[in-house]
C-alpha cells in the first residue's frame, strides 16, 4: 500500500531517487530542515538536484563543520559531533525558529 501526503503529486509507479526528492519538494506542506546524520550532504545534494529544492530546505549543515556546529549547538562533553543530543537540540532550535 502506497503512502501518501497530503499535498502529494502523481508520480510515475517505480520513483528514482530524483522523483522522491521531487515529490517532497513540489509538497506545499513541507518545509524545514533536513537533519541527517552520515549522509547529509549526499541527502541535501539530492534534492538540491531535483529542483525545486528552494521550497523545501530551510538548513543543511556538515557535521564536519565543527567551528559552524558549535557555535549553534554549543560544545558537546564528550568532545564529540554527531550525537543524539546535537540531533535534538537540532530539532529544538527548528521549532522555535519555523
Amino acid at each position: 500500500m502506497p503512502i501518501t501526503i497530503m499535498g502529494d503529486r502523481e508520480f510515475e509507479n517505480v520513483p528514482s531517487i530524483k522523483s522522491k526528492a521531487l515529490r517532497i519538494n513540489l509538497n506545499e506542506n513541507i518545509y524545514g530542515t533536513f537533519a541527517e546524520i552520515g549522509a547529509g550532504q549526499e541527502t541535501v545534494r539530492n534534492f538540491f538536484r531535483a529542483g525545486g529544492a528552494s521550497g523545501t530546505i530551510a538548513k543543511a549543515m556538515s557535521a564536519y563543520d565543527k567551528d559552524f556546529s558549535d557555535a549553534i549547538y554549543g560544545v558537546e562533553d564528550d568532545k564529540r559531533y554527531v550525537t543524539e543530543a546535537r540531533l535534538k537540540k537540532n530539532a529544538f532550535l527548528r521549532d522555535q525558529f519555523n
